[in-house]
């Protein structure tokens, strides 16, 4: 489900004011059956059963799942996308093998940080001194200096073009969408793998 503008904003300010107030806008979004988000007053005639409603919404497996992203541990649902989705260290000489990398030609790194949570990434940004920890409005924020590519490079972005193939019958191509060869994307993939197979750690 995808939250309008106004019900970011508003889970944004309830957050701030509180995590009884942000489960009540989580709970009234939920049980929205449009996109849109119509704000009603919490009126204390209401607590009982939305409180009752906060507790099912938070002990469900659905709800956890949508928000696994800031959860050190969420459970897995067979069968669906979430499976997989969940934080993972692996460690050994069989990492790579483990996590399918070995298929790539990736078979050095013998830690191996995968689809780790909002949490996990910031410690490590902090452990791995990547940027500086800014004390932003809504809590801490990971803040890098990137320089002077302060921005995406929409002219470097190249396609390989297959000669005959429906990519290369239905690409817009132009100076964003650019063709490059099957020749050029090998070394360059060559050369990502080489750099991986360098490395002890790799996320």
């Amino acid at each position: 489900m995808l939250l309008s503008t106004t019900a970011r904003s508003m889970l944004r300010s309830a957050a701030a004011a509180g995590r009884s107030t942000a489960v009540k806008a989580l709970v009234a979004t939920a049980s929205s059956s449009s996109a849109s988000f119509s704000f009603q007053p919490y009126h204390s005639a209401t607590t009982k059963t939305t409180t009752s409603t906060s507790q099912t919404l938070l002990q469900s497996h659905h709800f956890q799942a949508r928000f696994k992203s800031t959860v050190l541990e969420t459970p897995q649902l067979e069968g669906t996308r979430d499976a997989y989705q969940v934080s993972q260290t692996l460690q050994g000489t069989d990492a790579c093998l483990r996590a399918g990398l070995n298929t790539l030609g990736i078979t050095n790194p013998s830690t191996l940080y995968r689809n780790l949570t909002y949490a996990e990434l910031f410690e490590h940004e902090k452990a791995n001194n990547e940027g500086q920890v800014a004390n932003a409005e809504y809590g801490e924020t990971f803040a890098v200096d990137t320089g002077k590519y302060t921005g995406r490079s929409p002219k470097d972005r190249f396609i390989v073009y297959n000669e005959g193939s429906e990519t290369a019958e239905n690409i817009d191509w132009n100076d964003i969408n650019q063709p490059t060869t099957p020749e050029v994307f090998q070394e360059l993939y060559e050369r990502a793998v080489a750099h991986f197979n360098t490395l002890d750690k790799a996320y």
